[in-house]
């Protein structure tokens, strides 16, 4: 029996347009599942305003809320993300993506509803507190399942899709912002009615839509992710089919270049390959798919420390960008425009850091990027120089501390935001995109998506706690 074999990417095969589609689709598809990863914790922080006026008589609730969110996410995301980093044989990481989406659509139908319903709305506050940190948990481990399949996947299928993923969590990281700022631009600042909430013991928060859509949203784009996963899967089934007809009419007796000579097996977009021969008959063969080995945390580790400890470093030090920018004001308080108030202010500021961090993740994209930082040294390196941003910020106009500014600008202020979400989104998808390149085969490109999320989380979790250090050090 004669063969030819290959191991190429079926979405570049030479087959007409089908080279268009499945490139493109494929691409935002992964961009959108990227989406669908980072906007549940944004729904979570974006509410806290409609929290704080459903918890309003029970102000302890209030104090806690943020705290307590963050605290479950952080610690649930880090202790689920080891254990599904161990879970590797016989993994269907395309499963872990699609249980995971599904998951975050039925929590964000349930908080949607949370919104408008009368039995949600006049629950007793520290049972309604409890459901809330209980949807919380099971989001936190439902992006966890849906990322450590998704990030397993793009390693195998190569670093242009791990490019459309970090893009897509940029581009819901800047969605809120804006939806924020040109909320209140539209219907202003609403102020609360404090005393005639407090006199009235029957008080319950209005039924919030924007809040209901908000969380309709969330499980809307996982639908959308769902569907398009499952569209690339047929496009290339159609396309590895008519490429295996085209052959086989052509009655060639070996494969050639210019079509698909391994055929993924869309099951697990990519998990396995099945060789495609000829044999003289002209019959088709298909050997058993090879067996998935354990990749124990040692075998990563000694291969990409230096990635994951840049990871880290980088969440970690990011975390502290949401302190200086709630405290830091405008320098232009007394100005009559109403862009200077902290109300559009600080949601301004969110933007400017989200749109620096979506474009170091865009640019690390582009064809020979000289964005990319490759060499791990390189980004260890960079990953510590950016600890200089701390004292960096202190020369604004931080509104606790009550002293002058040292550079009494808006523009220095917002340019520091920037170049900090720059490189964050920069280091962030420089490191997951060359992961691929200091693996050496499909199991340990597998692994690393796991190996990789924990030190994500384990980055986010230690920020947390060093952002609430650096409050108490800043007020």
């Amino acid at each position: 029996m004669e063969s030819s074999v290959h191991t190429i990417d079926p979405t570049v095969c030479r087959l007409g347009p089908w080279r268009f589609t499945l490139s493109r689709l494929q691409y935002c598809t992964f961009t959108l599942v990227g989406v669908a990863l980072l906007w549940p914790w944004n729904c979570f922080l974006s509410a806290s305003a409609y929290y704080g006026e459903r918890f309003f008589h029970t102000q302890s609730l209030v104090k806690i809320y943020s705290l307590t969110m963050m605290s479950v996410s952080t610690i649930v995301s880090t202790t689920y993300s080891y254990y599904l980093s161990q879970a590797q044989r016989g993994v269907d990481y395309k499963k872990r993506i699609h249980v995971g989406l599904v998951a975050t659509i039925v929590v964000f139908v349930l908080m949607a509803i949370s919104c408008v319903s009368d039995l949600f709305i006049r629950m007793d506050d520290y049972v309604f507190f409890t459901f809330l940190m209980l949807m919380v948990l099971v989001s936190a481990m439902a992006t966890c399942l849906a990322q450590n399949g998704t990030m397993a996947t793009v390693n195998v299928l190569g670093q242009i899709y791990t490019n459309a993923v970090m893009v897509g969590q940029a581009i819901a990281g800047t969605l809120p912002s804006v939806a924020l700022i040109i909320s209140i631009l539209i219907v202003g600042v609403k102020e609360r009615d404090v005393t005639a909430k407090v006199e009235d013991d029957d008080y319950y928060v209005d039924k919030n839509l924007g809040v209901f859509i908000y969380y309709i949203t969330a499980s809307l784009v996982s639908v959308a992710s769902i569907a398009l996963l499952t569209l690339t899967g047929y496009l290339k089934s159609e396309a590895q089919y008519k490429a295996l007809n085209q052959l086989l009419e052509e009655g060639q007796s070996s494969l050639s270049d210019d079509v698909c000579d391994v055929v993924e097996d869309d099951n697990t977009l990519g998990d396995t390959t099945k060789t495609v021969g000829e044999d003289r008959a002209g019959v088709l063969t298909e050997p058993l798919p090879p067996t998935e080995a354990y990749v124990p945390f040692s075998v990563m580790w000694g291969k990409l420390k230096l990635i994951v400890m840049t990871i880290f470093l980088t969440f970690g030090v990011t975390l502290i960008f949401p302190v200086f920018a709630s405290i830091v004001e405008s320098v232009h308080t007394d100005s009559p425009s109403p862009f200077f108030h902290k109300s559009i202010y600080i949601p301004f500021i969110y933007l400017i850091w989200n749109l620096g961090d979506l474009l170091g993740r865009i640019f690390c994209g582009a064809t020979n990027s000289y964005i990319l930082v490759k060499n791990p040294n390189h980004l260890i390196i960079y990953s510590l120089l950016r600890f200089l941003y701390i004292p960096l910020f202190m020369t604004c106009n931080i509104h606790p501390l009550g002293l002058a500014p040292f550079f009494l600008s808006d523009l220095w202020y917002m340019f520091l935001q920037f170049t900090f979400g720059f490189s964050n989104g920069q280091l962030a998808t420089s490191c997951f995109m060359v992961v691929g390149d200091h693996c050496d085969n499909d199991d340990e490109k597998k692994a690393a998506g796991g190996f990789t999320s924990v030190f994500l989380s384990t980055g986010l979790a230690v920020g947390s706690v060093l952002s609430y250090l650096l409050v108490l050090i800043v007020n």
